[in-house]
């Protein structure tokens, strides 16, 4: 069996992913796998080993989160690097493995052994079209954001509350509805159709699963070479809970504020410069412009073929 290539992620789940080298290599090793190891030291350091490693092996495993897997398939994008990708699941969240049945260890072992793979679209955003960011799962414009970015300081000032994601996550919520960060004023172009007024979140998804498990786009399929658009429109706090609680099974839709659209690409336009997150990661261009008035998020169709 060819060796493939381990990039491990310790900084996945605010750290905690750290204490799990010594149970993946276990694993692997338990397995019969052959594998190099690399744990990486920063996101630059992922994306220079990811972008080499097409070179010298035909599969490249993922152990980290959803951001994980995303800059490495960004990186092999990029390069054209016609590897496999592997995930195994160490983030907090975990919603792409999620989505083809690898949101635990073992199992994301056991379909490495038995070498099943697929081939999916990927998503990608653009700005002024350069590529500044990939996605397997979803990007998200509105609170997805505003919660990454509120979680992350969080996790630098308040660490206990930040462990418990579920806590750290209403509290960022709470905090972007009394700052005013949402609802955005956002025109959404795509399939034919244009959108415009006020949203809380607009989702844009490759996968069925957002927001740790929650069926944010219950129709959506990962090689049908589309997107799925999930728009929340302004609401009172309590019925936004009430639609994170009925996505649990993707049964918000029964809410007029809830809405959704299918089309391979889209345009996003707001008269105020606004932040894009791509699995689980706040984008920016490579000079750091991180606020952008308009995006374009398109699906390249079975463009990544991984291990599933």
């Amino acid at each position: 069996m060819e060796e493939m290539l381990v990039l491990f992620n310790p900084s996945s789940n605010q750290g905690r992913a750290a204490r799990k080298q010594a149970d993946i290599e276990e694993a692997l090793r338990r397995a019969g796998l052959k594998y190099s190891f690399v744990v990486t030291q920063s996101l630059g350091h992922l994306r220079r080993v990811a972008r080499d490693a097409g070179r010298f092996h035909s599969l490249i495993v993922g152990a980290g989160g959803d951001s994980t897997y995303s800059l490495i398939a960004g990186e092999m994008l990029a390069g054209r690097v016609k590897a496999t990708l592997g995930m195994i699941p160490l983030g907090s969240s975990n919603d792409v493995p999620r989505e083809f049945g690898l949101d635990r260890m073992d199992k994301a072992v056991q379909a490495i052994k038995e070498g099943r793979t697929r081939t999916i679209d990927l998503g990608v955003v653009r700005a002024d079209g350069e590529v500044i960011g990939c996605f397997l799962g979803q990007a998200n414009a509105g609170l997805g954001a505003a919660v990454n970015r509120r979680v992350a300081r969080m996790a630098e000032r308040r660490r206990k509350t930040a462990r418990f994601q579920w806590a750290a996550g209403f509290l960022a919520i709470r905090a972007a509805y009394w700052s005013g960060e949402v609802p955005l004023r956002l025109e959404i172009e795509g399939g034919g159709k244009t959108v415009s007024g006020k949203f809380l979140a607009a989702v844009f998804s490759n996968i069925r699963y957002w927001a740790t498990g929650r069926l944010f786009a219950p129709k959506a399929r990962t090689d049908d070479g589309l997107l799925d658009l999930c728009l929340i429109k302004p609401c009172p706090f309590i019925r936004l809970a009430e639609i994170y609680r009925l996505a649990g099974k993707g049964r918000h839709g029964r809410f007029r504020q809830v809405e959704f659209q299918k089309a391979a690409s889209w345009r996003l336009h707001s008269d105020f410069p606004l932040e894009i997150q791509a699995d689980g990661e706040i984008l920016g261009t490579a000079d750091g412009r991180a606020k952008f008035t308009s995006l374009e998020i398109a699906a390249v169709p079975k463009s990544l073929r991984i291990i599933g």
